[in-house]
């Protein structure tokens, strides 16, 4: 009895610690809130005290009239809330500016997403997911913040289309363009591939018969679709990656490949 006694004690004092560990390293970030809303004012609690926020002013010039509600959500999951202004542009997307809080100098930054729109987004394990429409096309921005500087990690063209057209983007910029298949969650989308069917299928630098290049592939080679193209005979086209020793890229008939799942 006094043995399982100790181990029940020591069992709930394990948890105690744990319960204490949990909410003293939550209340040792950041906190921000909204103390106003017109004129808009906020603060910053921190290490027991609180400080006011200054906005930066030529953001708020450039939202002032144009944003509908403002609030604060976690984006990256790191713990510390950023500042969502949500703007009044009506139709299908709903776009948004953010403020990131930088605890060096207790200040507010505006978040950069480069040439993408951060609109209809969703926070996923510590992705942000933005989709909009451009015409009748979808294209979804996947984005982390890190360091208080977004990187766009994935870019989806014609999400809904069948095929999507993907950019996966390398930490200098530059990225490595494929095909996926179309699924409404971006991480179960998948690179397609295809195996060459014909004995010999020619590589041309572009989707016409008179560029064809001194390349080729042979039967069961297998290949990553990149694009497809018709031309103005009706013949289908397809833009394909062959990665062995060295990497090439051009483009095959599409009567000479056999679409594959995972091949």
């Amino acid at each position: 009895m006094n043995v399982f006694r100790l181990v029940s004690a020591a069992g709930l004092l394990f948890v105690l610690c744990f319960f204490s560990f949990g909410v003293s390293a939550e209340s040792s970030l950041p906190k921000l809130q909204i103390d106003r809303r017109a004129p808009l004012a906020m603060s910053v609690f921190f290490q027991g005290e609180t400080y006011p926020l200054l906005l930066p002013s030529d953001f708020l010039k450039e939202v002032e009239g144009v944003y509908d509600d403002v609030y604060i959500e976690d984006l990256n999951d790191d713990g510390i809330g950023e500042v969502v202004f949500r703007l009044d542009g009506g139709g299908v997307n709903a776009c948004s500016k953010v403020l990131h809080y930088k605890i060096a100098d207790r200040s507010l930054a505006e978040l950069d997403f480069g040439d993408g729109l951060l609109c209809n987004f969703k926070v996923r394990r510590g992705y942000i997911v933005s989709s909009y429409r451009d015409g009748a096309v979808w294209t979804e921005n996947v984005y982390r913040i890190r360091n208080g500087e977004v990187e766009v990690e994935v870019s989806d063209s014609c999400v809904g289309c069948g095929e999507i057209k993907r950019k996966m983007y390398n930490l200098d910029g530059s990225f490595t363009r494929l095909l996926v298949s179309d699924d409404i969650d971006f991480e179960r989308r998948v690179p397609l591939t295809a195996k060459v069917s014909s004995l010999r299928a020619d590589i041309f630098s572009l989707p016409e018969i008179s560029r064809r290049t001194n390349k080729y592939l042979i039967r069961g080679d297998k290949v990553a679709l990149l694009d497809f193209f018709k031309d103005d005979n009706g013949e289908d086209w397809v833009e394909i990656r062959f990665s062995e020793v060295v990497s090439t890229e051009g483009w095959m008939k599409y009567s000479e490949l056999e679409l594959c799942d995972g091949c």
